[in-house]
């Protein structure tokens, strides 16, 4: 992890479209034997259009690149929310990059965002079956502290835990 070189970059209008074929990289290898795959196309152009990642930017959502060495290789969005937590609605890396301590960079990030803005707490959801997630997400030091499932439309529902880490 020496001398490498990493970045945060705000999404903005200019480097948006880097986002989208990334997130269906990793949603095929991560998702693909998850969920049925009419689900994982409705889901992509409803959480990754432009139009909504240019709103939930306006909604006060922080929407960042992960550049390693010059090459985006992952993304992330979240948000301090009224409740004074911090909520993870994205932290995804390229597949193919996990397992080299990446992600553990990415998530400490948005602790250290908590931190600064004094948030009590950082959460987000993961489905139930995303085995790998869960280990990363427990190993990092959250816990499930809710199962919840969340009517997404079109007759799909996301079947979550929610995990937690207190901040410090």
């Amino acid at each position: 992890m020496q001398n490498i070189s990493i970045q945060y970059q705000a999404v903005t209008p200019e480097n948006m479209h880097l986002i989208r074929p990334l997130a269906e990289k990793i949603w095929q290898k991560t998702y693909g034997p998850l969920l049925d795959s009419a689900q994982i196309e409705y889901m992509l152009p409803m959480m990754y259009s432009q139009e909504r990642i240019t709103k939930e930017i306006e909604d006060g959502y922080v929407w960042e690149l992960f550049v390693v060495e010059g090459q985006v290789l992952g993304y992330l969005d979240y948000k301090l929310m009224e409740d004074n937590r911090v909520f993870l609605s994205k932290i995804y890396l390229d597949t193919d990059q996990q397992q080299k301590g990446l992600g553990k960079l990415m998530l400490q990030h948005v602790i250290e965002f908590a931190q600064e803005n004094k948030a009590d707490a950082l959460y987000l959801t993961v489905n139930k079956y995303n085995a790998k997630a869960i280990e990363f997400y427990e190993r990092n030091g959250l816990k499930c502290i809710e199962s919840k499932t969340f009517d997404i439309g079109q007759g799909y529902i996301m079947d979550d835990y929610i995990y937690q880490i207190e901040i410090e």
